[in-house]
């Protein structure tokens, strides 16, 4: 079996076919589809073993609810296949995803390969593209051109952390997808691709888009919990493991590049907040962003050429001023609404 494409599937029922038939219809023939029922409470769990009984590609798994994280190692652990795919239940991928995964491993053999994604939202579509040359590059390539932005360089670039817009060798899939703490639900992705990127010999980036990435505005992923306070904190320190375990080949900058993480998903943070109307939260985010962990990030996080917006809000937060910065970002949200009637 050449590739195994695992699909995780909770509570996506109004997209599970579109991202079904994309698969099974895939130019390239020899893959398997295994599709891992994560205890959805919708018509999931009926759609997979619809598709299972009428094509013999398919394997279904069905278990308790357990995360996103759970269940691509449930996928991984029970697929056969070379290489890995991973696919999410709402989104879709190109006709030819596979056949041009195909050709680029048998022209590089790269043990990676980067396709870049469209970010589809209601109305509009948005090119999402790695910020490096389309290439091939072997590890000394990868240490002097992709560590730089591995997880955030000074203008707030970085490589793609998503994990289902790449091809995996199995044992590189195994060693990130496998690793991931199953409580962890955002982050996840950047903490399973990271030592795929540390270990990977070659590295293979495509400027072609395969990938379709479904944008749900008001998806937990994109509104403001505060439980995502708690769930950055847990993969700022699993970040903090990784640089003791991957010691020997870390980019010489890797701790400056973890604050500059931090910061960013605080900012990040504050910003769903606004968008959601959540001042009512807002003692509760000073207290959260006054802890050590993020002060210590917000502190030691520098950047470069950023916007007029972001670089005021940092400033705020980097004073402690956390109830300016929530104002200020108010502020501009209402004008941008307002130039845009």
């Amino acid at each position: 079996m050449h590739f195994s494409v695992i699909v995780s599937v909770y509570k996506v029922a109004p997209y599970l076919r579109v991202c079904v038939d994309s698969i099974l219809s895939q130019t390239f023939r020899d893959f398997e589809l295994i599709l891992v029922d994560d205890g959805s409470p919708d018509q999931c769990p009926a759609i997979c073993d619809a598709y299972a009984e009428k094509d013999p590609r398919v394997t279904v798994i069905h278990q308790p609810n357990g995360g996103p994280a759970r269940a691509r190692k449930t996928g991984l652990l029970a697929s056969t296949g070379e290489y890995i795919v991973f696919v999410d239940g709402d989104d879709w991928i190109a006709a030819t995803f596979l056949e041009q995964g195909a050709v680029l491993l048998k022209k590089t053999q790269a043990e990676l390969i980067l396709f870049s994604c469209s970010f589809e939202y209601e109305t509009r579509s948005e090119i999402i593209r790695e910020p490096v040359a389309e290439g091939l590059y072997d590890r000394t390539a990868i240490e002097s051109n992709l560590y730089g932005s591995l997880l955030m360089n000074r203008q707030m670039k970085h490589l793609l952390y998503f994990i289902p817009n790449k091809v995996f060798r199995r044992s590189l899939a195994e060693e990130g997808i496998l690793a991931v703490k199953e409580s962890i639900s955002l982050g996840e992705d950047l903490l399973g691709v990271l030592p795929v990127f540390l270990r990977a010999k070659e590295i293979c980036v495509s400027s072609r888009t395969m990938y379709f990435y479904r944008i749900k505005e008001q998806s937990g992923s994109h509104g403001f919990q505060m439980k995502h306070f708690y769930q950055v904190s847990m993969a700022l320190k699993e970040l903090q493991k990784i640089s003791f375990e991957y010691a020997d080949c870390l980019p010489k900058d890797f701790e400056e590049q973890i604050a500059r993480y931090g910061a960013y998903m605080c900012f990040t943070l504050m910003i769903h907040a606004v968008n959601d109307g959540k001042y009512y939260r807002l003692r509760e985010i000073c207290q959260q962003l006054n802890r050590p962990l993020f002060r210590e990030c917000i502190q030691q996080a520098q950047f470069e050429d950023i916007s007029p917006k972001t670089r005021i809000t940092y400033w705020l937060l980097r004073k402690g001023r956390v109830r300016s910065a929530y104002m200020f970002l108010s502020i501009c949200r209402r004008i941008r609404r307002n130039l845009l009637r």
